[in-house]
Formats: C-alpha cells, structure tokens, sequence
C-alpha cells in the first residue's frame, strides 16, 4: 500500500525534482503517493509545512537555516536532508537602468562577471541629485537571492541596507513589477530573468553561479518532528528525488522536464521561456546572451544533493553579517540541526549514490573541475568560487565576516568601514 504525502513547490524551473519524479513516477516505485501543491508566495508554503498541511517542500535553503537558528514563525521546526540543485537564480534590472549603468561606466559594463561598481556610481548620482533611491526586489527575506544579492552589491561597496530599498516580491510577479516601474532589479530563479529579457523590458546582469559557483539553492524541507515519525517514509522519498535529480543531469533529458514543468500544473509558462534556464543554452549575463552555460542548473552532479553544513554555515555567516542572527548563537548546533547529511547518505547508499566522509568543506578555494577523494568513492566536483574571490573556512565564521568592509552595524561584529571598496569593484 502506498504511503500518501502532499509536497509543496513553487512556479519555478528549479521545482524540476519534485515534478518529474511525479510524472515518471520515480515516487510510486518507491511505494509513495505523492501529490503536489503549488504555492505562489514563500511566506504560504512556510506556513502550510509549518502547521502541517503539507508533509514536505520545495523550499529555499536559508529558510531551513533561519528555522534552525530560531527565526521566523517556525523557530527549530524545518530541517533539510536533501538539496535539490545548485544555482539557478540570476539578478535582472530595468532596460533603462541598465543603460544608465552603461552610459555611468562602460569600461566596467563589460567586464565578466559584472560587478556592480556601475550600480555604485548609478546609485551615487542620484543621491547628489536628491531622487529616491533604486528599489530592488527579492523573493524572501532568509533567500539565496537576498543573499546573493546583497553580496554582489556590497562588493561594489554599496551598502545594501542603506544605499538602496530591498522589497520582497514572489517569484512569479517580479516581471509584472519590472514593467510597472514598481522596482527597478531583482534578483529571483527562473524562468522569470528570462521572461523580463524576452519581454524586452530587462537585461540580466549576472546569474548566482557567477557570485557563488555551484552554491546551494532550493532544498527538501519537512518538519523535524515528521522526519523522525517518518523515517522509512522519509528515506524512500529521498531516493526517489536522488534518481530523479540524476536522470535530470543527464542533460539530454532537460527538453522532456521543460516540456513537463512548463505545463499549467507547474511553472505555466512558454516552454521556450523554461527550457533556456534548463538546458543552459542562450543565456544572458553582463546584458548580453552567452549561448553555453551548462551549470545554470545543476541538480545532481557535484554531489550537488549532499546536504553540506559548511553550506549552511555560510548562509549563517550571511544573517550575522546582516544582523539577521542572535549574537550568541551557536552555528555548529545550528548547521547539524538544519542540514542531515547523515539521514540523506542512509537514503542513497543502497542506490550506489557515492557520499562525502566529512560534513563541511572549505568553499571558495577551486575555481575549475575538481575531485573530492574523501567519499566512500570519488566525486567528480565542479569550481566553488565567489565573486570577489574570498574562501569560506566553516571553522572561522567571524573571522571571516570580520574581513568584509560592508556590514550591519547590527552584527555582532559591528560594521567597519563602508567607504572601503573592494579590489574586484575597482
């Protein structure tokens, strides 16, 4: 008899996992009757797995994290024991801001990645002119996107919690928002930087792979207390997303999941505006179209499904630096109770699923192909560089959120300096 679960997901590509294990039934083989429900709004699918009325979700990485440190409505109620990919989002602006940044400085337009030095200097223009300042958009406030896009302008030396309004909108209306001149940029997964592009009313500017390469975006959430109710339940589910997520980086099967998740059940949009962000072919980045980025998605390889807590260390690091985090908290009891590498390796060891022997790693310190020998057989391991070339040791969260000269005065660190620039910026 099948066991019966309700999963929740939102109208975005990355939702790929949940959707084609559903319709290729990866999740009957695996003796479970899963049935999906599609949320608009973060904040709704927070509330139905927090009470209950989903069993599991699509959800973002930093709200497992915030739930763990005891932010949020759901205070040490999510945890995660399986990463759904890695990448996928992507900062787009106005086409009349982004000619404005080009006009401000076009020497540093064209630099790759794009900075946002001419951001910056967009930015500073309209302070002396006394205009309002820039409104940018992100989907939730505990977001890789908000992340994201808050390191990528704080490398430029802007401040993003001072020099610019940040407003949260759900994925699905930051095109609408675009084009009514409600914000002026956004930082949000697909298809929704493609749709702006397609629409004409948006350049893309630079996609999360490039400000953090193969960084983790969306992940299975359920509730703490359902993964230990539910274990056997769990691991199956589990196994069936790890076949799932394998079959879809074989990336000749990425047409077939963008004719499934472009269907009015899932994403409801034109399969030519999903299977771009899929498929990593005709991309924009730095305004202009970049035919090959195979990584955009990336949902398996990589040992890209491994729960890492130096991943969930780094989201830490990102809420103290923003004073978004209590000051005392304790960030290894945090990341062991947010990510679950031990329950995901128990799923997938029968599969023949290859799993790290440690639970964090350095991040930031390999910028082409690598391999990780420590594993119960080697993983072949993509580049993990940031934007401004900075490396993450797990084991020093405040000395390395000390050595970032934009923060809020908040943190536990305090701020230093915010006139300081960053070298990349320059």
């Amino acid at each position: 008899m099948a066991t019966s679960l309700t999963l929740g997901f939102a109208q975005l590509t990355d939702c790929a996992p949940l959707a084609v294990a559903k319709e290729r039934g990866a999740f009957t083989a695996h003796g479970l009757d899963v049935t999906l429900k599609r949320f608009v709004s973060w904040a709704a699918m927070r509330d139905a797995l927090g009470t209950g009325a989903i069993d599991g979700a699509h959800m973002l990485s930093p709200m497992v994290v915030a739930s763990a440190a005891g932010v949020g409505p759901f205070p040490r109620e999510f945890t995660s024991a399986f990463t759904l990919n890695l990448n996928g989002n992507a900062i787009t602006v106005s086409t009349a801001l982004f000619e404005a940044m080009a006009g401000m400085a076009p020497d540093t337009i064209t630099r790759r990645p794009l900075s946002a030095y001419a951001l910056k200097m967009v930015i500073d223009r309209r302070k002396e002119d006394g205009l309002e300042p820039l409104t940018f958009a992100h989907v939730y406030p505990h977001s890789m996107h908000a992340l994201e896009l808050r390191y990528w302008l704080a490398a430029a030396g802007i401040d993003p919690m001072r020099d610019l309004k940040l407003v949260v909108v759900p994925p699905s209306l930051v095109v609408d928002a675009l084009a009514s001149g409600q914000i002026d940029g956004y930082c949000v997964g697909e298809p929704w930087n493609n749709a702006a592009v397609v629409a004409g009313i948006g350049r893309t500017l630079i996609t999360s792979g490039e400000i953090w390469s193969n960084g983790p975006e969306k992940v299975l959430a359920v509730r703490e207390s359902w993964a230990s109710a539910n274990h056997e339940t769990h691991l199956k589910l589990l196994a069936a997303l790890s076949e799932t997520c394998a079959w879809l980086d074989e990336m000749d099967n990425r047409i077939t999941a963008a004719q499934i998740i472009s269907t009015p059940d899932y994403v409801n949009a034109p399969f030519d505006e999903v299977v771009g962000s899929l498929t990593g072919k005709n991309r924009q980045t730095g305004g202009e179209l970049r035919v090959d980025m195979p990584d955009f998605n990336v949902f398996h390889r990589y040992a890209a499904n491994f729960p890492w807590r130096s991943h969930a260390k780094w989201i830490l690091s990102q809420m103290i630096r923003w004073g978004e985090a209590p000051a005392d908290i304790d960030t290894g009891a945090v990341a062991k109770a947010a990510f679950r590498p031990d329950i995901y390796c128990e799923a997938v060891k029968p599969l023949g699923v290859a799993c790290p022997g440690a639970d964090e790693k350095l991040e930031g310190v390999h910028s082409h192909a690598w391999l990780l020998k420590d594993a119960s057989e080697a993983v072949a391991m993509g580049p993990d560089l940031f934007l401004d070339r900075r490396v993450f040791d797990p084991s020093n969260l405040d000395g390395y959120i000390s050595s970032f000269s934009v923060r809020d005065q908040e943190s536990r660190l305090g701020a230093l300096d915010t006139s300081q620039v960053s070298s990349l910026a320059k």
